[in-house]
């Protein structure tokens, strides 16, 4: 009885630790496509931009392009309301909705 309850408990402590590494894993690859992205930012120009990169609005001459200073990329002025120090910037600058978050985690 006491033989197999402990083998019981070696089952039970193997699945968690599964678990864990399985939840490790997951999160080395979240921080792996997070540093990939952060290395390929690049300041978007304007004339490679027709449409907002979140909402895919149409600019024109009553929808400006904005860019976000964290990442690069142009959008509308409803989708770069975000203000936030940046790493290249201590002052609260335009953002985009994902950089913000990214930049100020809850």
């Amino acid at each position: 009885s006491s033989g197999i309850n402990a083998e019981y408990g070696l089952l039970s402590d193997l699945e968690k630790t599964r678990t864990t590494l399985n939840e490790i894993a997951q999160e080395h690859s979240h921080l792996l496509y997070l540093q990939e992205k952060k290395n390929n930012r690049k300041w978007e120009d304007d004339s490679e931009a027709e449409n907002c990169k979140s909402c895919s609005k149409e600019f024109g001459v009553s929808l400006r392009r904005h860019h976000c200073r964290n990442c690069g990329g142009i959008f509308c002025d409803n989708c770069s309301k975000g203000r936030s120090a940046t790493p290249s910037s201590k002052a609260r600058v335009r953002v985009c909705g994902p950089c913000f978050l990214e930049l100020n985690p809850r």
